[in-house]
């Protein structure tokens, strides 16, 4: 074998008397590699599972301290204007909180252009609804309390709009997200212990809204006094050109459109069970999502964390991405089922443990929802492979196939058999798409068309470009 011709993939078995030290060095650093980008993964996912449940007791904390100190009625108030910001900056997402991230993460990317093209967009959408938001507070609200938590709650939303493309962007850099994933949790430890002192001190809920839109913006200006430290040369801020934008915009909108179905998927079952069943069986199917929605705490980690790391190896060698890839499938094989198995062998322990003995109904559905669980997990982490390889438009199409499926077997099931019904449908949706989306290549993945050529992101043009 020459230089210049590729290792095969294949292990080779060593000839009489020689030793594994025969093997070919290339293939060695192939191996060595993989290995040490599923070690990446590894120190990411772990990262976002600590930062994940430190700030979900954090969080606790929080609306703990704030529903003891406030009381029903202005906890609920607090609540409304927060969630009127969260939705904000939600709907003014546009994709780009997984393109960033994706983008970021090759090795030439221009991060500075990439930042302001998409602050661009962002606030041209959210600023114009936030004014909408301020403006039409009072018919939203009466309370001169909650009026004004709502106009403060527009701030709020933009701020995090704005926070958001700096956050998916150090997501980007294995390097640099441990410090972003510390300073988000310190900001939430910190807004903990000053809504606590503001409540003792008599603050309203305009003063704790404005408290959060204050960590936000230190959050923006540490993240800007970290830049240049956190991507060198490729941080410059280019003020991007009119084409340059639209071309970013058109790249988000499978992303946000991905975004869009992935949460009518989660939403729909619980709405056609409302219709065509009971409340019953709206509660029992409640109870055993909510398993569900545990045993994925860690699968999202090692996704989040997975999507920075396999979008550099896309970036950086190509037969080196589909080794890496490939092992990523193996193990999420494995970690999938090992998510699913107590929801299958456990459902009836599981629901009088936590729910008590009048849950128990809810039993086959937490079965289904278990069985589901495999591939739902495998399919979602599939996606986030074909992400990382630009596959973005293959996820759509397969994700809105599966809604699809998920209504038209919710429609023949949930009217006979209710929770039950519902479970199986989410099964058999994600069921549906797992051999469509596994044969899915990512090396041959391109962003809209899934053509046999690769994309690459030049620092001298912002425009995406055909590498032959």
């Amino acid at each position: 074998m020459t230089p210049l011709e590729p290792f095969s993939l294949s292990r080779r078995r060593n000839a009489p008397g020689s030793s594994a030290c025969s093997r070919p060095i290339g293939s060695v650093g192939r191996n060595t590699a993989v290995r040490t980008a599923l070690a990446r993964i590894a120190r990411l996912s772990a990262a976002y599972f600590s930062s994940n449940l430190a700030r979900a007791a954090i969080a606790f904390g929080l609306s703990l301290a704030l529903g003891r100190g406030l009381g029903a009625e202005r906890f609920g108030r607090w609540i409304l204007c927060t969630t009127w910001a969260s939705t904000l900056t939600i709907v003014g997402d546009l994709g780009f909180g997984v393109l960033l991230t994706r983008d970021g993460a090759r090795p030439e990317a221009p991060a500075g252009r990439l930042l302001l093209g998409a602050l661009v967009l962002r606030l041209a959408v959210v600023v114009p609804l936030g004014a909408i938001l301020a403006l039409a507070a009072p018919r939203l609200a009466v309370d001169p309390e909650a009026l004004a938590g709502l106009r403060v709650g527009a701030l709020l939303g933009i701020a995090g709009a704005t926070y958001g493309c700096f956050g998916a962007l150090y997501r980007g850099q294995p390097r640099w997200l441990p410090t972003m994933l510390a300073i988000e949790t310190g900001a939430l430890a910190v807004q903990l212990a000053a809504s606590w002192w503001l409540v003792r001190q008599g603050q309203g809920v305009a003063a704790l809204v404005a408290l959060a839109t204050w960590l936000q913006v230190a959050q923006i200006t540490i993240a800007a006094i970290l830049w240049r430290s956190a991507f060198g040369p490729r941080g410059a801020v280019v003020i991007p050109s009119r084409d340059d934008v639209r071309a970013m915009l058109r790249r988000a909108v499978p992303f946000a459109a991905s975004g869009i179905v992935g949460n009518l998927q989660t939403r729909v079952a619980p709405l056609m069970l409302g219709y065509w069943s009971s409340e019953r069986d709206l509660g029992l199917f409640a109870a055993a999502s909510r398993f569900g929605k545990a045993a994925r705490l860690a699968p999202q980690a090692v996704f989040a964390g997975a999507l920075p790391v396999l979008s550099h190896e896309v970036g950086r060698d190509g037969e080196e991405s589909r080794r890496m890839f490939r092992a990523f499938d193996r193990g999420l094989v494995a970690l999938s089922v090992a998510m699913a198995a107590p929801c299958i062998f456990l459902a009836a322990p599981l629901l009088r443990l936590v729910y008590g003995p009048s849950f128990i109904n809810a039993a086959p559905a937490l079965v289904w929802v278990g069985l589901g669980l495999v591939p739902a997990l495998m399919n979602a982490g599939k996606k986030v492979a074909l992400f990382a390889a630009g596959g973005e438009a293959i996820v759509l199409r397969w994700s809105a196939v599966a809604l699809a499926v998920q209504i038209v077997a919710g429609i023949g099931l949930i009217p006979s058999f209710g929770a039950t019904g519902a479970a199986v449908s989410l099964a058999l949706a994600e069921a549906a798409i797992v051999l469509p989306l596994w044969k899915c290549e990512v090396s041959t993945v391109k962003s809209e068309d899934a053509a046999r050529s690769a994309l690459r992101l030049q620092t001298s043009d912002f425009r995406l470009t055909r590498v032959d």
